[in-house]
């Protein structure tokens, strides 16, 4: 499935091209899933880093080893892995896609291949926020926003296993069900029913929490910057939450630090990319344990692509949404 314009779900169409080229450090995949994220739908309507076109979408993948690149040792033909692919090559709406080798993981044995294909690009992003940017501690108060959403979902279970106090949002009947009885949040606040900021403080005596999560941006990130204790950790995973005008001197005498999350950072540029492999093996670890679930709530066909899409732009999906390529 490929565009060669920006636009609405429409833009994209089946075409044959080329077999994606192989570096030395890649694997070539054939892929059996993949799966839609909000970056999917952004990139679509107009990137805001300059892309070429064709364009092939689709930033997570579960499928199977065909090639290796002469450098690669770890993996061979045959072998299931899931990976979340670089966010600035070729995606995974395809037959098959080429990946850095040193960045994918052992596909977990409990899950079939939508099921695995909902988790890379989340839970390296879910992972990398909570411990990696705000390295949470058991006990811990931590406010993760948006709890029934496809990072959410994850960041919750996974602070939850951390032995933290989860307080989320959500403001939907179903969504705060699903919060409340399937993830067990602790606290779990409606965002349409009274301020929000106000019911964090009346769940923390007042004081706020130590970590909060940004999963939406715009007025959630000032949210959090309004919920978070003195020297509290604000983690944003949207870029344009950053507006801080006329509330740096608020923030500093507070000492709230403020951290960005992107988790395509190591297979982009190359710099550890073994690190994403190292928390998808966790991460497949916890799923095969029991401890951890992905939840998907719509698989779709490829050829349905443009459905999934407007699925995923409704805003209302619990967990993620599946693409079956095979």
């Amino acid at each position: 499935m490929v565009q060669r314009e920006y636009g609405a779900s429409s833009v994209l169409h089946v075409e044959d091209v080329a077999d994606p080229a192989l570096r030395d450090t890649d694997v070539l995949v054939q892929v059996h899933a993949t799966s839609v994220n909000p970056v999917d739908t952004k990139v679509r309507a107009r990137a805001t880093v300059p892309r070429e076109f064709p364009l092939i979408l689709g930033y997570d993948v579960s499928g199977t080893v065909l090639r290796c690149g002469s450098r690669v040792t770890q993996w061979r033909p045959g072998d299931e892995i899931f990976a979340a692919p670089n966010l600035f090559r070729p995606g995974a709406n395809a037959e098959l896609v080429a990946l850095d080798a040193r960045s994918a993981a052992r596909k977990p044995a409990s899950l079939d291949h939508g099921g695995a294909a909902a988790l890379p690009l989340v839970s390296q992003t879910a992972w990398e926020a909570l411990h990696l940017r705000a390295h949470i501690q058991p006990g811990q108060s931590v406010l993760i926003h948006a709890g029934a959403g496809g990072v959410g979902h994850i960041a919750v279970q996974l602070a939850k296993l951390h032995g933290c106090r989860v307080i989320t949002t959500a403001g939907r009947a179903e969504s705060l069900a699903f919060c409340r009885d399937v993830l067990r949040a602790d606290a779990v606040i409606d965002y349409r029913d009274g301020d929000v900021v106000e019911q964090v403080k009346a769940l923390t005596g007042g004081r706020g929490v130590p970590v909060a999560l940004d999963t939406v941006g715009g007025e959630v990130f000032v949210q959090c910057l309004d919920s978070v204790a003195i020297n509290g950790h604000v983690v944003t995973i949207l870029g344009g939450s950053t507006d801080l005008a006329g509330r740096g001197q608020q923030l500093l005498y507070r000492n709230v630090t403020i951290s960005y999350e992107f988790m395509g950072i190591p297979t982009a540029y190359e710099l550890e990319p073994e690190r994403p492999a190292r928390m998808l093996a966790s991460i497949a670890q916890l799923v095969d344990a029991g401890a951890l679930r992905p939840e998907v709530r719509h698989r779709f066909p490829l050829e349905r692509l443009a459905d999934a899409h407007a699925q995923v732009e409704t805003g209302r999906t619990i967990g993620k949404v599946a693409v079956l390529v095979r």
